[in-house]
């Protein structure tokens, strides 16, 4: 009865976001506005081919990131690290076997899955499920965002962006001038429309984007810059340390392009001292 109640919000939700991004662009096509000239009048093709191109991308990674699994934690008889593909894992062998007698003091122990968690790792309620890199639950695409998905939604953002200002330049040229305000307001009523949802919606989504960016820079995620402070490998270092912290460039790099879940234990390790932390860990 949950599963079905979890699978009709998200239809719920994705249709609307659906609308909400077709709606726009379809009312200014009715509209003398520069999409209807490009789209229906044909007057400039380009231009309209490389809208349409641009909104389907949107919805395409939309959809990637709602429908890609964010990093489930796969419950493992023997060992967290079994039947799992990891980054460099051929490189990293070695040390993880060596961590393995540290274990205890890496893994945090999840008592709704009954497992260790990898690091970086957090139980979802609203999925019910263990999330690798355990960035935030999205209501805006009713799943997680972890691990595998986290890029498909930056790019989603990014998109949606330039998305947003390409659509909000259209609105703001199609606005006629009329000789008193009633008339004014009577004929663009349907411009003000798009424009309140084009801010309001403009708003988030570049506030989520320029925040996104800064994690992804930093190599951080969302929970762990919130929630410091409670978490068991993270509340003992000082504070404006960062042990995942690779440089900007390979955090850029593996963040948009990384296929296989990494072994964050073994960047902990090489960053972060744990011998001499390990005490204080709990």
């Amino acid at each position: 009865m949950t599963c079905r109640c979890a699978c009709g919000v998200g239809c719920v939700v994705r249709t609307f976001h659906s609308a909400l991004v077709l709606g726009v662009p379809i009312s200014l096509l009715f509209i003398d506005s520069a999409l209807k000239e490009a789209l229906v009048e044909f007057k400039d093709p380009v231009y309209g081919i490389g809208y349409a191109l641009l909104l389907t991308l949107s919805l395409v990674l939309y959809y990637l990131a709602c429908f890609v699994e964010p990093g489930y934690v796969q419950k493992q008889k023997k060992s967290v690290n079994n039947n799992i593909a990891y980054e460099d894992s051929s490189s990293e062998d070695e040390e993880a076997q060596m961590m393995n007698k540290d274990k205890a003091s890496l893994y945090r122990y999840c008592d709704f899955c009954e497992m260790e968690q990898p690091m970086r790792s957090k139980h979802c309620e609203d999925c019910k499920k263990c999330i690798r890199r355990y960035d935030h639950h999205c209501p805006w695409l009713e799943t997680c965002v972890g691990e595998r998905n986290h890029k498909y939604f930056w790019l989603f953002l990014a998109v949606t962006c330039i998305l947003i200002f390409w659509t909000f330049l259209i609105t703001w040229s199609s606005f006629k001038s009329q000789l008193t305000w009633k008339e004014w307001f009577k004929s663009n009523i349907v411009l003000l429309l798009d424009m309140l949802v084009l801010v309001l919606g403009g708003m988030s989504v570049i506030g989520l984007f320029c925040f996104h960016s800064y994690l992804m820079i930093k190599g951080l995620t969302t929970w762990e810059m919130v929630s410091r402070e409670r978490i068991t490998y993270l509340k003992y270092l000082d504070y404006d340390f960062n042990p995942f912290d690779e440089g900007c460039i390979k955090n850029i790099y593996y963040f948009l392009t990384s296929i296989k879940v990494k072994r964050w234990e073994v960047t902990y390790e090489k960053k972060a001292n744990i011998g001499k932390r390990k005490k204080n860990i709990v």
